[in-house]
């Protein structure tokens, strides 16, 4: 129990003093953490969107290969290396009155990116009016590129693009699509101009979005006491969820077919963005909800760390935890994000989904995620955020490896990979429900924003490499290849797990169901 009592930090200590005494409680204010969590609802539409269409435009569009298309989509994650950290600082230090430290940040942000996916969009138009005029849907021109499509069509009655891609002739299926690859990298070779003000464009993008990250996620704990704060994240996480849900709405209805342009899907993006920076803006008072939070934190006597330690350092402890989570997010999102970033190319290739099948396993994926943000919530109360990531890493590893060796000719595919991703899924937020909150854990009230970038630092770093790299074996071997790769990945990340001391929760005592979710222990 004396050991115990020493890896509790202060406001532990406190508020379970507080509690014990039958004094006021620590309550979630539920409201107040879902308007903040408008901001994450915007950031993770735009991801899901940008993740799962970027790759499909880069292969298809331009005829990028799995390593060159990944070391596009590793673009983002590398400039988050160095603009999280910086943003989620400079927001620590800012001072607006009107507004609060993050809230402006997140203003001009996300008009910014507004602003730069509609320029990204007319650039994937000009690309897509180009492969069509190529022939792009056109049998008898995409048999110049794989000649072996007049043989896997040999005997269909209707041997028309749109048959052929609606039939059940797999084979056929797979070879229109290589086809359509060298087209779509012989006409961007031919228009290379194109390519590069497309990736111009993207890379303003990125750079927008990188600019309201951290601000947005450190609102969260400016606004939350620590005690609560992976109930308040597992909220923040549903938000992202549902933005996520509406963006795979989206793009089944904007960007079902390989012949469709995606240019309504980023505007319509780009429109969510601005009409939830709206909601966001009549409804968030940062100053306020700081205050208030403040003001709760003293009622129930819990004490802020730099009242205790001044201006101390990280024990060498802490600082060994610290590390060891950060490399924990670092593996899993090596592992976990290879998978993500290669899927909408590996589905509909490798098994030859349709880009609407895949999008429907995309939406179960995400429906999968929000069900298991109030279970993942209860098991991070009961069990402790470490024990939580555990149970998080071992079922995204048990998920993916039968993937491995999943064909598109395996019998029940269409029902069988969509459960092991939907599995993966809950994994995925059990893991990144609770390691963020370890991080903050850690830090002090005027530092919460330099500790939310080294979080974002590191998960985007993996994410920065992962997609090339993965796509290197991909290359070498096959895209199935993936699935072992991130097993790897992901059961280091349940190594380095295990020898965290620091940052996590004490398991509450038993109390009734709905209290979990809302009341301090």
């Amino acid at each position: 129990m004396e050991e115990e009592s020493k890896n509790l930090s202060a406001e532990q200590q406190a508020a379970t003093s507080a509690t014990e005494e039958k004094g006021p409680t620590l309550k979630l204010d539920i409201k107040r953490t879902i308007l903040v969590g408008f901001a994450f609802f915007g950031i993770m539409c735009f991801w899901e969107v940008y993740d799962y269409i970027m790759p499909l435009i880069l292969n298809t569009r331009f005829g990028l290969n799995s390593w060159q298309y990944g070391l596009i989509m590793g673009l983002d994650n590398l400039l988050s290396i160095f603009m999280l950290p910086f943003f989620g600082s400079l927001s620590d230090k800012a001072v607006n009155k009107k507004m609060g430290r993050r809230t402006h940040f997140i203003f001009w942000g996300t008009i910014a990116a507004a602003i730069a996916i509609m320029i990204v969009a007319i650039f994937e138009y000009l690309e897509f009016q180009k492969i069509m005029q190529a022939g792009y849907d056109n049998i008898n021109e995409l048999i110049k590129y794989n000649p072996e499509i007049a043989n896997l069509i040999a005997g269909m009655e209707n041997a028309d693009y749109n048959a052929i891609m609606a039939s059940d002739n797999v084979l056929a299926i797979q070879a229109i699509k290589q086809a359509q690859i060298a087209m779509s990298k012989e006409v961007a070779g031919n228009n290379v101009w194109i390519l590069i003000m497309f990736i111009i464009s993207l890379l303003l993008l990125l750079i927008a979005m990188a600019s309201y990250r951290s601000p947005a996620v450190s609102l969260m704990p400016d606004i939350t006491p620590k005690p609560l704060r992976s109930q308040a994240n597992a909220l923040i996480t549903f938000m992202g969820g549902a933005g996520g849900l509406v963006s795979i709405i989206l793009y089944k209805i904007f960007a079902n077919s390989a012949t469709q342009n995606y240019f309504w899907l980023f505007f319509v993006t780009a429109l969510v963005l601005v009409l939830v920076l709206i909601a966001f803006m009549f409804t968030v008072k940062e100053r306020k909800y700081v205050a208030m939070r403040e003001e709760e934190e003293e009622k129930c006597h819990v004490v802020d760390e730099e009242e205790i330690e001044g201006t101390e350092k990280l024990s060498k402890g802490k600082v060994v935890s610290l590390v060891l989570i950060l490399l924990t997010v670092f593996l899993w999102f090596m592992g976990y994000n290879a998978v993500k970033s290669h899927l909408s190319t590996y589905a509909t290739q490798t098994l030859a989904f349709e880009q609407g099948f895949v999008g429907t396993i995309t939406l179960l994926n995400g429906l999968g995620g929000a069900i298991a943000l109030l279970p993942v919530a209860l098991l991070a109360n009961k069990l402790g955020r470490k024990k939580t990531i555990i149970i998080g890493v071992v079922l995204a590893a048990v998920a993916f490896f039968p993937c491995f060796f999943m064909t598109a000719t395996t019998p029940g595919v269409k029902v069988l990979f969509p459960m092991c991703f939907i599995l993966a899924g809950f994994g995925m937020v059990c893991v990144n429900v609770n390691t963020l909150p370890m991080v903050v854990e850690l830090s002090k009230g005027s530092t919460v924003g330099r500790y939310t970038g080294y979080y974002y630092a590191f998960s985007m770093s993996a994410q920065a490499v992962t997609p090339a790299f993965a796509g290197v074996f991909m290359n070498i071997s096959s895209q199935s290849v993936v699935f072992i790769y991130a097993s790897i990945f992901i059961v280091l990340s349940l190594m380095t797990t295990i020898f965290i001391k620091h940052g996590d929760n004490r398991p509450p005592k038993k109390k009734k169901f709905l209290e979990y979710f809302s009341d301090e222990d």
